[in-house]
């Protein structure tokens, strides 16, 4: 039986009783995602890697480690992989394009000195292409939620339409007294705003979006609910789903990968990856059963079909949009289809999961583009 239940302290704090199960925070990490969905909620993701790469050679440069085309007009984002010689995912980047040949980089906070170290050792000897290191001096503030619009409106003159202010696109707007770039991207698949900013305007920017957001029901959401968040949108992580391990075809990163646009580093091997079939297919999955007392999925639990070791699950959780307790994992290209039956292990307990589309919240991409 669970018995990690938990009471908030004194001044309202509730403090996590560990538990390989469901925890007491599973119903506050419910209520973070649940007010993301239907008001506005407010994460620091400052840990963020930051660097910019600018240069004269810095376009040609980028272009041949990313498989992804970069960003062409300025002030557009693109989702761009490094990747290995054979083929796997090395790292992954938001690339923001801020002039010509000056570009924003942006990748996971705990990949920050594998990442930066890759790029630095691979900058050209010419002196072409500069790198410089941002991460302790910028900071983020993620602002999300079908209410996030009308709270930056109150705080800056730009103007946030679709039409001026697509998704995947970022400029630099005051934002109260503070000045940020905004960025229309997010990790939990609801319209938003990412704020890249001097850190050192970190909390009066903080204070202008909670205060902003008052009467909008904002909230702030940590990491938890960005992880369940992110997982009903089925993305991908370093190093879980993305991993040298895997090809990027095997991960399912089709639409980032353009091995027609010339030669980038893991061309070839991923392009014959294909051709001599793929070993494993990335797949979203709704386990079947979970309760209170049991665990979800957190990652590295082995998939069964028919009593056969056929895959693994890479990442987990539950869905509180969806209400359902979902699995990413990689499995054997035969079980991939949807619809599968197969049997999850989780804590020595086997469960009925069963493959489904990708993104099963919002899979039209709806919310993101309001």
């Amino acid at each position: 039986t669970n018995h990690n239940y938990a009471t908030p302290t004194d001044d309202g704090r509730v403090v996590e009783k560990w538990s390989f199960r469901r925890s007491n925070y599973f119903k506050y990490v419910g209520e973070e995602c649940r007010n993301v969905m239907e008001n506005v909620g407010l994460q620091d993701m400052s840990a963020f890697a930051k660097c910019f790469i600018t240069g004269p050679g810095a376009e040609a440069w980028l272009d041949g480690l990313f498989a992804n085309k970069l960003p062409k007009k300025i002030g557009r984002l693109a989702l761009c992989h490094m990747l290995t010689p054979r083929g796997g995912v090395r790292a992954e980047f938001t690339v923001f394009k801020m002039r010509e040949n000056a570009y924003y980089l942006v990748s996971a906070g705990a990949f920050e000195r594998h990442d930066h170290d890759y790029l630095k050792k691979a900058l050209p000897a010419d002196g072409s292409v500069q790198f410089q290191y941002a991460t302790n001096q910028w900071g983020v503030l993620v602002l999300a939620g079908p209410n996030s619009r009308r709270v930056l409106q109150k705080l800056t003159d730009a103007d946030l339409s679709n039409e001026a202010f697509p998704w995947l696109s970022g400029k630099q707007i005051s934002v109260g007294a503070t000045t940020a770039y905004a960025m229309r991207v997010n990790f939990v698949g609801e319209l938003g705003w990412e704020f890249h900013h001097p850190i050192e305007q970190q909390v009066a920017l903080f204070d202008h979006l909670m205060e902003a957001g008052k009467e909008l029901g904002i909230r702030p959401y940590g990491i938890k609910a960005m992880s369940s968040l992110s997982i009903e949108k089925s993305y991908r992580l370093v190093p879980r789903e993305l991993s040298i391990e895997y090809s990027a075809y095997e991960s399912g990163l089709d639409r980032f990968v353009h091995p027609n646009k010339g030669q980038f580093i893991g061309r070839d091997a991923l392009v014959e990856s294909k051709q001599n079939g793929l070993k494993w297919t990335f797949v979203t999955l709704e386990v079947h059963g979970v309760t209170d007392t049991d665990s979800d999925v957190r990652g590295s639990e082995p998939i069964y079909a028919k009593g056969q070791l056929v895959g693994r699950a890479t990442n987990g959780g539950y869905g509180f949009r969806v209400n359902k307790s979902l699995a990413l994992a990689m499995v054997k290209p035969a079980h991939a289809a949807i619809g599968t039956e197969l049997e999850v292990k989780i804590l020595g307990k086997l469960f009925k999961a069963t493959v489904i589309p990708e993104s099963p919240y919002d899979p039209e991409n709806k919310s993101l583009r309001a």
